[in-house]
């Protein structure tokens, strides 16, 4: 299998965890771009940590170079969310400026490949949601996510904009679950009975457009 010089922004989140864990065990070299390294409990021989600032550009700049891909998992704490509070010093927005300043680096250093996740309601996969999706969209939504979709729609028109070879995942509710590899991924897939994915599934579905390009500049949505 191929093995990259990969940078992973968002690693110490739910699913980045899981994503370093992939990317090491797969033999890949990575460089996970923390804010926090207090919250980076990962330590190998091919993991390095680099610390810095999604929202400044110098430090996502140094962070790719070197590197053949990104991959971002970059998540927000937004205000309108009591089920996932902002701490203090949590940035605001930084979904959307991290998605800039990472798409200018990867121009500057020449890379081509990049993978980022939204979720599934962003851009055009919320037309026609069928029932669980109408739900989730319309009820959900609006007082919970707001603003964290809001960031997720700026995030993918930068990402849409730019000549890299983008790939945007697009996951259901995410769980803790296991990786059962008996998801599916289509980007007219609609969120069904169980309109959930778990993040060590995402995680593998990430790892795998590292070097598939049957979604590139397109928008697959994963879920059961």
């Amino acid at each position: 299998s191929v093995t990259m010089r990969v940078v992973i922004f968002g690693p110490t989140g739910g699913t980045g965890r899981r994503l370093v864990e992939r990317a090491i065990a797969e033999g890949h070299d990575v460089t996970a771009f923390v804010r926090n390294p207090s919250r980076m409990s990962a330590r190998h021989e091919r993991l390095k940590v680099v610390v810095g600032d999604a929202f400044d550009p110098g430090q996502v700049r140094e962070a790719v170079a070197g590197n053949e891909a990104v991959i971002s998992v970059l998540g927000s704490r937004q205000p309108s969310n009591p089920l996932h509070p902002r701490r203090p010093g949590d940035p605001h927005g930084v979904v959307s400026a991290g998605a800039a300043n990472i798409v200018a680096a990867m121009k500057e250093h020449g890379l081509r490949r990049f993978v980022c996740q939204t979720a599934w309601g962003v851009g055009e996969s919320k037309q026609d949601p069928g029932l669980a999706g109408a739900f989730f969209m319309n009820v959900l939504v609006p007082p919970l996510l707001r603003d964290e979709y809001a960031d997720k729609e700026a995030q993918e028109k930068t990402v849409r904009e730019s000549d890299l070879e983008w790939i945007i995942v697009r996951p259901m509710i995410l769980t803790n679950g296991p990786w059962t590899n008996d998801y599916r991924a289509r980007v007219d897939l609609k969120p069904g009975r169980r309109p959930y994915i778990s993040r060590a599934n995402v995680a593998d579905f990430l790892m795998r457009q590292l070097v598939d390009d049957t979604f590139v500049r397109d928008t697959p949505a994963i879920g059961y």
